[in-house]
């Protein structure tokens, strides 16, 4: 997916205290954590020629919330101590009061990153709700919910985008001992988010997604209602800079 929701249990009280001391919950609908803390955009693009990339945070709350933000390199794990990234990030933390807007600054510190392609890095936002005003002795969970998008450091030289890259996708299957996999290669130099893969031929099939890499292939074990059939064509959507879905169709070539 573009974007991550990761809850982290932030705060116990006694006789719960230490119980949940370090504990990272996926984010599903039914979750009872809601963050009150919203970016602007599903990925954020940081342009070489430009001095900084912006995006803005709005507490959609009823109360002041504490954001956090950093970037990682890839580890979803990676304090905000523990990355070593070329950007900084300002302000790193910052209280929001409800219903009002916080713009985050991006700028890019230098590093000898490749000129003929994206670099993929991932921005964070960490929302943490204040401390609810309680009886003494009561017992409560708080949870602070974290945001996780792309952030793409895209070279000057590059022209178009992931939007323009959709035509230059190559499908292929292959099938080996009953086994078959289909593979995408993307020969452009974009990072191209693919969403909600599906065979055309068939309207039970599962949806799949993931990202390209640049110059690089994805792969995926078919099963399910793909499984033992030949794939013939497949229809996709990719996500563009705006992060709305552009979708395709294309033909699958079959290798034996």
């Amino acid at each position: 997916m573009a974007t991550q929701r990761i809850d982290h249990a932030a705060r116990s009280r006694a006789p719960l205290r230490g119980l949940l001391a370090a504990c990272v919950l996926a984010a599903p609908a039914w979750s009872p954590a809601r963050a009150a803390l919203v970016l602007s955009d599903t990925r954020l693009v940081y342009h070489a020629a430009a001095h900084e990339a912006w995006i803005d945070v709005l507490n959609v709350g009823k109360q002041p919330a504490l954001m956090q933000a950093w970037i990682d390199s890839g580890n979803p794990s990676a304090t905000p101590q523990d990355t070593r990234v070329p950007f900084v990030v300002t302000p790193p933390m910052a209280r929001i009061d409800a219903g009002q807007r916080q713009t985050i600054s991006v700028v890019f510190t230098g590093a000898r990153l490749p000129t003929d392609r994206e670099s993929l890095y991932w921005f964070n936002l960490l929302d943490i709700p204040p401390e609810p005003h309680l009886k003494p002795g009561t017992n409560f969970i708080q949870f602070a919910v974290r945001t996780r998008i792309k952030l793409l450091y895209r070279p000057a030289s590059l022209h178009g985008g992931p939007g323009q890259a959709i035509a230059t996708l190559r499908w292929r299957e292959r099938c080996k001992a009953a086994r078959c996999a289909l593979r995408v290669r993307n020969p452009s130099p974009y990072y191209v988010a693919i969403v909600d893969l599906r065979d055309r031929a068939r309207t039970r099939a599962p949806a799949l997604q993931g990202t390209a890499p640049p110059f690089g292939s994805m792969r995926w074990r078919l099963h399910g209602p793909w499984a033992g059939a030949a794939v013939h064509s497949v229809s996709y959507g990719v996500l563009n800079d705006d992060g709305a879905m552009i979708r395709a169709q294309a033909s699958v070539a079959r290798t034996p």
